[in-house]
């Protein structure tokens, strides 16, 4: 005899719900302190994309992980480039350690990061550069949430929004808001949920303000912030249990999202998987086996993604709720295979619960 699993029963465990560190604090451009092109670290004018194809494994690696790991010098540097080509210049010497500390941030070295950082911070000082200190505060915030300072993080972002107050930015500027949505989703890590609420609506209706506007060139940018603060505000919903409200929230993230980077993205993937979650909740099975299917697909596409596995073991659980084991057993076993072999530990603890879950239901 099968023992039916009640949905009481699996609800503590159903479901990784990937907060995928890529998805938010690494899609807003790092030092945005201005709306020009950015400046790659090596110098050379680019645009950052998600999918574009690169020469070598490093470049694929970047590929998928977004700007943060890329982080894209802003056209401050540019503006100081203009002052003087001399490279023995104290502006170009402070460009030169800016540069190594976002080589550093992209190598994970966030401790040699962090002290070339208060050395480019005291050289910008010295120099009287008001931008550049703006600018070293900037990153220094977005390399504290990267750590998981959240603490930290929030009074860095206060600190550059108070500069830019200064500098007579209003609030609802496209620089402010970015910070505003990142303030919030601070909050939100730190358990302020009431805070965070009211953080991400008051930055989702200005953004949204703008987006009827649209007529200010920003519309990308706008469009791009206001997916990616739908995508945070879903996840902070998600903890308050408005899981219908969540999924609505997730669906226009995932719509933003890949309207700009295409849907063959790891960041793509977790907005799906989230909204699965969502589904699952709202006891919409049908629907959180079609996005999941759908992550699963897609993932496929993208070369040692880790979190496929994650997908496939989500998806046994799916089946688990529904009591067919023989569904359940198929995909979290090979969730389980695929967590071993790529040294996944996520992976290989959802199989594993997936799967003593179905050996305490057959007995």
């Amino acid at each position: 005899m099968f023992r039916t699993a009640t949905t009481s029963a699996l609800a503590s465990r159903f479901f990784i719900s990937i907060n995928h560190p890529r998805i938010a604090p690494l899609t807003i451009p790092l030092a945005s302190l201005t709306n020009h092109a950015p400046i790659a670290v090596d110098g050379t004018n680019q645009h950052h994309q998600y999918n574009r194809s690169n020469h070598d494994e490093q470049q694929h690696r970047k590929k998928h992980t977004g700007p943060l790991r890329f982080i894209a010098a802003s056209s401050f540097l540019s503006w100081f480039s203009k002052k003087s080509d001399d490279e023995n210049t104290p502006e170009s010497q402070l460009i030169t350690i800016i540069k190594r500390s976002i080589l550093s941030i992209q190598k994970e070295e966030y401790q040699k990061a962090e002290q070339m950082l208060h050395l480019a911070l005291k050289m910008a000082q010295d120099l009287q550069s008001k931008d550049g200190i703006t600018y070293i505060y900037d990153i220094m915030a977005n390399l504290a949430m990267e750590v998981g300072d959240f603490a930290k993080a929030e009074k860095l972002f206060v600190n550059v929004m108070q500069r830019l107050f200064s500098d007579g930015f209003l609030e609802d500027h496209i620089k402010m808001l970015h910070i505003s949505s990142k303030v919030a989703h601070l909050a939100q890590l730190q358990g302020h949920l009431d805070k965070a609420a009211q953080g991400f609506e008051w930055t989702l209706a200005k953004l949204e303000e703008k987006l009827k506007q649209i007529g200010d060139g920003n519309g990308k940018e706008i469009r791009e912030l206001w997916g990616i603060t739908k995508n945070w505000y879903a996840q902070l919903l998600m903890e308050c249990k408005r899981f219908a409200e969540a999924k609505q929230a997730f669906l226009q993230a995932y719509e933003a999202y890949t309207e700009i980077h295409g849907k063959l993205t790891e960041e793509g993937l977790t907005i799906l998987n989230n909204l699965s979650v969502a589904c699952s909740n709202l006891e919409d099975y049908a629907s959180a086996e079609r996005f999941l299917k759908e992550a699963i697909s897609l993932a496929a596409q993208i070369p040692d993604l880790s979190e496929a596995g994650v997908y496939k073991a989500n998806l046994g659980l799916l089946y688990l709720q529904q009591g067919l084991l023989r569904q359940a057993s198929e995909f979290c076993t090979f969730a389980w295979r695929y967590g071993t072999q790529h040294k996944h530990e996520e992976t290989v603890i959802q199989a594993n619960y997936c799967l003593e879950q179905i050996k305490a239901m057959k007995k």
